[in-house]
């Protein structure tokens, strides 16, 4: 099991970027069942956002849309993701994170679930948010990072 960030899920569907290799054998192995992925409403819903201004660089603006349904889809229906509940521990979590370590919300949703379920988390890099306390993050976190694998 791994929760995977939203980072990992566009360099996916990215195939011009840097790290699409990487992030498609992460993701094929899911798609092939070989692992579960993990993650809560609010990396859903970020998939899909970041999803439609990826593909507005190449699609129409309906095309876009009509491509990240299809993706937000393809995630959320998928036989080996699970989208967890934002559940009373794990909000209340994600928030102590929060203010630990002041980073991006859904990212501190998502350590907090990988916490929770004991997990590695995967993101596609060190974000600029993290890098001041990626220090305490590794050893409170089983954190990795597609850059690393390139």
């Amino acid at each position: 099991m791994i929760a995977i960030d939203t980072g990992v899920w566009i360099e996916y569907i990215n195939t011009l970027g840097a790290l699409h290799s990487q992030a498609k054998t992460v993701i094929d192995s899911v798609d092939h069942g070989e692992a579960t992925a993990i993650l809560t409403p609010l990396t859903l819903t970020e998939i899909y956002y970041v999803a439609e201004r990826v593909y507005q660089e190449v699609h129409t603006p309906l095309q876009s849309e009509i491509l990240a349904k299809k993706f937000y889809d393809f995630v959320y229906y998928h036989p080996h993701v699970e989208v967890k509940q934002l559940e009373y521990k794990l909000c209340l979590n994600a928030g102590i994170i929060k203010s630990n370590y002041n980073i991006a919300f859904s990212d501190c949703f998502l350590l907090a679930l990988s916490e929770h379920d004991n997990t590695t988390v995967l993101f596609k890099n060190v974000e600029n948010e993290m890098k001041r306390n990626i220090k305490e993050l590794n050893k409170r976190f089983n954190l990795k990072f597609l850059e690393d694998y390139s």
